[in-house]
């Protein structure tokens, strides 16, 4: 029997309702424009580490500082040991390709010492690109502080600065002895002193050549930096993301790949709404938990020209990104936020997943009066009015005034309304259709 629906029943449900306006109360509530995307929680910028292991003496066999998954590599740490020497990181963009020593000169030396003043270390002039005796002076502190015997010329090189000095000794006894035997000569009264002139100046020529060749021995000597004991790596500190090697292996390929440390959340935008946004601007996005976490904006990155790469040079074959013609993902921006102080259980329950970013752009200071932008018209003069019911009455006869308001704020379908009108307060119904 519950089944069982009366013809009248049926009748009273499917009725047209009473004639008269439809409305919606007035309400209050925060009004907040946002622009919702979505956004992948990542170290960013991962790369394969490269170390010139061809370039060493010995065989490149790892033989420690090999560092776990999550360490954190910073200016002047050790990435790697290898043949008992250390692969020191330093600041830079610009790959290890040659040795650096005392006399060099190059773009790479001034990375170099950009580097070593960056770590408070004296390197010389730098605006000079010459690697002189104060980069070799800052290179020895360097590996000093770390624990290393700096690199140099070797056993032979302090072999040939013995030698050098040693013939720097002898060539300024032999000055001496010549002056001597010029001075007995003149005493003597003998006229004929060319001959002991001659020699002294013989002796002053060898030794002359003997102090050039002490200090290019003493060169040989100094600190220089083999580009298989170094490392330099753009925007530190990074994260070591992957670890391929282990001790006891021979070095062969990139034995680490390493990120940014800091976790980042990498989302897109329509171009749109990229100009409604600035660095600086709070975001939010749910956290592992489902609570509530704030984003701020670092970089917003406009997309590079079709054809065109993010440096500005041409590429050849260059696609819209989507592997052929039309629109793609290229066009739109990229918006890079620091997802915020998280603890380590919500990094790793965060970390490679995509969440729903809300980015607010403009909000009411708190609640304010509000209805549905259907109950907002325009009067002849352009005024914004609305039509608030005074009285249901039967519906059909429904009283009803047009007041005149201000409008504020819009976004989710409603309209902050701003009125001297008294009878327009919550809880208050306008019109929003017939």
């Amino acid at each position: 029997m519950q089944f069982v629906v009366s013809p009248a029943e049926i009748a009273a449900r499917t009725a047209p309702p009473e004639p008269g306006p439809v409305t919606a109360p007035v309400e209050e509530r925060v009004i907040e424009n946002t622009i919702v995307a979505r956004g992948e929680v990542t170290y960013a910028d991962a790369i394969d580490v490269t170390i010139d292991a061809a370039a060493g003496e010995e065989r490149p066999v790892v033989t420690g500082h090999v560092p776990e998954i999550g360490t954190v590599l910073k200016p002047g740490n050790i990435a790697l040991e290898v043949a008992g020497r250390p692969v020191i990181v330093l600041p830079g963009t610009l790959p290890a390709y040659r040795m650096l020593s005392v006399g060099m000169r190059g773009p790479d030396v001034v990375q170099l010492k950009d580097a070593l003043g960056a770590l408070g270390y004296a390197a010389g002039d730098p605006g000079s690109d010459l690697f002189d005796y104060d980069t070799a002076a800052a290179l020895g502190a360097l590996y000093e502080q770390t624990g290393y015997e700096a690199a140099d010329g070797g056993s032979e090189a302090r072999l040939a600065l013995r030698d050098a000095e040693r013939a720097v000794r002898d060539a300024n006894t032999a000055v001496a002895q010549a002056q001597a035997d010029l001075k007995d000569a003149s005493d003597g009264g003998a006229r004929n002193v060319i001959g002991e002139q001659a020699a002294v100046n013989s002796a002053w020529v060898e030794l002359t050549d003997a102090q050039e060749s002490l200090v290019t021995a003493q060169e040989g000597v100094l600190p220089r930096l083999p580009s298989s004991e170094v490392l330099f790596l753009g925007d530190l500190p990074r994260r070591v993301d992957d670890v391929s090697v282990a001790r006891g292996d021979i070095l062969s390929g990139s034995p680490m790949s390493v990120s940014g440390a800091a976790l980042t959340i990498i989302g897109s935008l329509s171009k749109q709404d990229a100009e409604l946004l600035s660095e600086g601007d709070e975001a939010f996005y749910p956290g592992p938990g489902g609570e509530e976490l704030h984003a701020t904006v670092q970089r917003i990155a406009a997309p590079a020209s079709r054809g065109e790469s993010e440096d500005g040079s041409q590429e050849e074959g260059a696609s819209d990104g989507n592997g052929g013609g039309g629109q793609s993902g290229g066009d739109r921006y990229t918006v890079t936020l620091s997802p915020g102080d998280l603890t380590s259980e919500q990094i790793e329950a965060l970390r490679g997943t995509n969440v729903r970013l809300r980015l607010p752009i403009a909000s009411t200071d708190g609640e304010v009066l509000a209805v549905p932008l259907a109950a907002l018209s325009a009067g002849s003069g352009g005024e914004n009015r609305v039509e608030l019911l005074i009285d249901a009455k039967n519906g059909a006869d429904a009283e009803t005034e047009i007041v005149e308001v201000e409008a504020g704020l819009a976004a989710d379908g409603y309209v902050e309304i701003i009125s001297e009108e008294p009878r327009l307060v919550a809880g208050a119904k306008v019109v929003v259709g017939r």
